[in-house]
């Protein structure tokens, strides 16, 4: 398939006044290789690892510069960075029905003080897990591109 895929984000607030606002970001992918789609099933009490290119060589994808994750209920979500040494850093966010959760690199730092978060090194993430903690099997959309140069 030949062209460029637009991906944007928009977010409408509508007001008890009946006005809205509207924010919406663009970004171009141009190389359809550089996109990834996919909708996994999360069992219940389950969790996958959903992306990790150092060890899954089937993984399209090795870095982004965009990933949304869409879940239909609660789920936790797991960043590691430095993975597999004495620093390895973990960050977790909790995805809820329908709001998805979008970062627009795959940066992230590890060794940093308690007080600190931008204290220690910059490096990528490299892992990816999920955790369905309320025993319910769920649904994942997952979006990941490299921005177009």
């Amino acid at each position: 398939m030949a062209g460029s895929v637009k991906i944007e984000t928009t977010f409408t607030l509508t007001y008890p006044d009946g006005s809205t606002r509207k924010l919406a970001k663009t970004a171009t992918v141009t190389n359809l290789s550089d996109l990834e789609s996919s909708e996994i099933a999360i069992a219940a009490s389950a969790t996958n690892i959903i992306w990790d290119p150092t060890v899954e060589a089937t993984e399209r994808m090795a870095s982004f510069d965009f990933l949304a994750l869409i879940s239909d209920g609660i789920l936790d979500v797991e960043f590691t960075a430095n993975e597999a040494a004495a620093t390895e850093e973990l960050d977790t966010k909790r995805l809820i029905d329908a709001i998805p959760l979008m970062l627009g690199a795959d940066d992230s730092f590890y060794g940093h003080t308690a007080s600190n978060a931008f204290g220690g090194t910059l490096d990528v993430i490299d892992k990816i897990r999920v955790k369905e903690p309320a025993a319910a099997a769920r649904r994942l959309i997952i979006i990941m591109g490299k921005k177009s140069a």
